[in-house]
């Protein structure tokens, strides 16, 4: 079975949801246009990335205005659209895919395994959840960015035996305070990232990533900023490991029909790497995320300020619903 897979590469302002939604929805429609049937934006493509408490300003329910938008445009057209969302349940919060379709009950949701660095202080890990939807198109799996990282993502996935694996990013490149080897060492793993993966599973992966400048502050560092750019080059590789589409630099719409390996031609064993991380990432990186990781858990399981973020959002109407003119 052949597809057509989309690729959207785009920029995302911090606090501008309205203005992200319009951007997104102007490319899904390029996307559309030129026949794809399956389109991926970048993680937080409508929320926005920074580690700042403003960020829970953008939390939603599973089942609120993003997913209501999404679902207007899968039905608009004919197609199965997939971005990440900052959920709020109860009083926490998690990065969460959706991923919906043109069907009336075609609404699929995975939870981000573990926060990545600093993302910690603002939302928890899912743990291990399913992160393949079994969908009209075929088994579609899901790795939300540096869950691609770690083994434990591939084993899931490799568990879950998809026919194509999509990995959203919101990527940035690490901040010049970094030695220069883990900088150069960050920036080969993420466009490694699809060939590897495809290479082990044997499908098709598609990856999407924002682009332009990233700025924010760091948590715990005396005022230190970090400031870089998101790393463009958002890929659609094929079932043997092949780039067929590579997004340049800026915004893009990349799109390729891609062939879903038959259940009877998937690998029967997949290959994945042993250990917590998939191989190639410098001691400097490990421990970076380590470090950034484990404060982060601690600040935000004491937060006052996150549990009044989450009931300020359940009072916030804006993030509860979608907007009268999506449907």
């Amino acid at each position: 079975m052949k597809i057509r897979v989309a690729s959207v590469q785009m920029h995302s302002e911090n606090g501008d949801y309205e203005g992200n939604r319009a951007r997104a929805q102007k490319l899904i429609g390029m996307a559309a246009r030129r026949k794809a049937q399956l389109i991926l934006i970048p993680e937080f493509a409508l929320a926005g990335y920074r580690f700042t408490d403003d960020i829970w300003e953008m939390a939603e329910p599973l089942h609120g205005r993003t997913g209501d938008w999404l679902k207007s445009l899968s039905m608009k057209h004919r197609a199965y659209i997939g971005t990440c969302i900052l959920e709020r349940d109860g009083t926490d919060f998690y990065d969460t895919f959706i991923l919906t379709g043109p069907g009336k009950d075609e609404f699929w949701h995975h939870r981000k395994i573990e926060p990545a660095f600093y993302e910690a202080f603002y939302f928890k890990g899912g743990g291990a959840n399913p992160n393949v939807f079994d969908t009209p198109l075929g088994r579609i799996g899901v790795s939300i960015c540096f869950d691609s990282s770690k083994t434990h993502s591939l084993k899931m996935l490799s568990q879950g035996a998809p026919a194509l694996v999509l990995i959203p990013f919101s990527c940035p490149g690490l901040a010049r305070f970094i030695p220069g080897r883990d900088r150069k060492n960050w920036d080969e793993q993420y466009t490694a990232t699809p060939l590897a993966y495809s290479r082990c599973l044997g499908v098709p992966v598609v990856t999407s990533n924002k682009t332009g400048a990233f700025e924010s502050p760091l948590p715990m560092s005396a005022g230190l900023r970090v400031r870089s750019a998101f790393l463009d080059c958002s890929q659609i590789v094929d079932a043997r490991g092949n780039v067929v589409a590579k997004s340049g630099a800026g915004e893009d719409v990349i799109v390729a029909g891609v062939e879903l390996p038959r259940a009877e031609d998937m690998l029967q064993a997949p290959f994945v790497p042993g250990g917590r991380w998939m191989p190639g990432y410098t001691a400097g990186v490990r421990f970076s995320a380590w470090y950034s990781n484990t404060m982060g858990r601690l600040r935000y399981a004491m937060s006052s300020a996150r549990k009044r973020a989450a009931e300020s959002s359940v009072n916030n109407p804006e993030s509860n619903s979608a907007h009268p003119g999506f449907l």
